[in-house]
């Protein structure tokens, strides 16, 4: 089985989601604050009722180097003065479940992650091979530049927003696009139906693992397979990945009845769990913030 310490690293290159210009994408969240002792940062955010700051990682994950001080990093939020910090680690670039366990004062299983370890082979179930086959004879994938074809991916990815109604960070207000498309780690596909872009997906390798990061289609795209079409283009342009990672179900809810999570299931062949984790920087103003918030969510003042 591939082991998430393997994945952590990468001969010193910075982890796409742990950069300084992924920090900038994210900025309408909050100002970052690097976290040097884990290669990657965390974004403050206020308080509601102006009661203070907090802090989350990155979205939609936080990658987190296999060696990390994880102590140093909490200790260094802590002295900014935040009440507390929620990460979801990315289980192929962190360290193992057992040593954020001992670091954070909560850590429990959030998402299912569906992959493809190459050892393993590729090959998607009868049912996707039909579609597969169906989407690559009606439509042509091709790399794209993003911010070229940004317009298109903004139409697509707005229509995404409108038909499931997201809203908070996944909704992704500007600067995050525009900074994407000038992230040299990010490939962007297209699948056109006749001379029209029906579909887009985006992803990055690092160290071993290729990441799908957000796909979005519209009707035409639907209707001619053209997702089917993208994904297995994509597991092809990143042949040299030791793990594809497809992400999970929609929200951030772990629901094997999810729709998404299906259509990745019928290419993955592995899968691995995300944790959840958090820390109470400052004791005495969370319990104060949080008193008659006994929900389970975490932070409880947020619940």
């Amino acid at each position: 089985m591939w082991s998430p310490s393997e994945a952590a690293g990468g001969a010193g290159v910075t982890h796409p989601y742990g950069d300084p210009l992924y920090a900038e994408a994210l900025s309408a969240i909050g100002p970052a604050v690097m976290l040097p002792e884990w290669g990657s940062f965390a974004l403050v955010r206020p308080l509601p009722g102006g009661a203070g700051e907090d802090a989350t990682g990155p979205y939609p994950r936080t990658p987190i180097a296999a060696d990390a001080d994880l102590a140093a990093g909490l200790a260094r939020l802590a002295a900014e003065g935040l009440v507390s910090a929620v990460f979801v680690p990315d289980p192929l670039a962190s360290p193992d479940p057992a040593r954020l366990a001992a670091a954070f004062g909560l850590c429990r299983p959030f998402k299912t992650h569906l992959t493809i370890e190459r050892a393993r082979g590729y090959e998607p179930t009868r049912h996707h091979r039909d579609r597969i086959r169906r989407g690559h004879r009606r439509c042509r994938v091709e790399r794209v530049d993003l911010a070229a074809a940004m317009p298109d991916w903004r139409r697509l990815y707005g229509g995404l927003v409108e038909r499931h109604g997201i809203a908070g960070v996944a909704a992704f207000a500007d600067p995050y696009f525009p900074t994407l498309a000038r992230t040299p780690a990010m490939v962007a596909l297209a699948a056109y139906v006749g001379d029209e872009i029906a579909a887009m997906t985006i992803w990055f390798e690092h160290a071993g693992v290729a990441v799908s990061h957000l796909t979005a289609a519209d009707a035409l795209g639907y209707a001619n397979g053209a997702n089917y079409a993208l994904n297995d283009a994509a597991i092809a342009h990143f042949g040299d990945a030791a793990v594809i990672d497809l992400g999970g179900a929609a929200g951030a809810a772990d629901d094997a009845s999810d729709g998404l999570f299906q259509f990745k299931q019928g290419f993955a062949n592995a899968q691995v769990t995300a944790q959840l984790c958090g820390a109470i920087l400052d004791p005495a103003r969370y319990a104060a913030l949080s008193a008659g918030h006994e929900t389970g969510f975490f932070p409880a003042y947020r619940g």
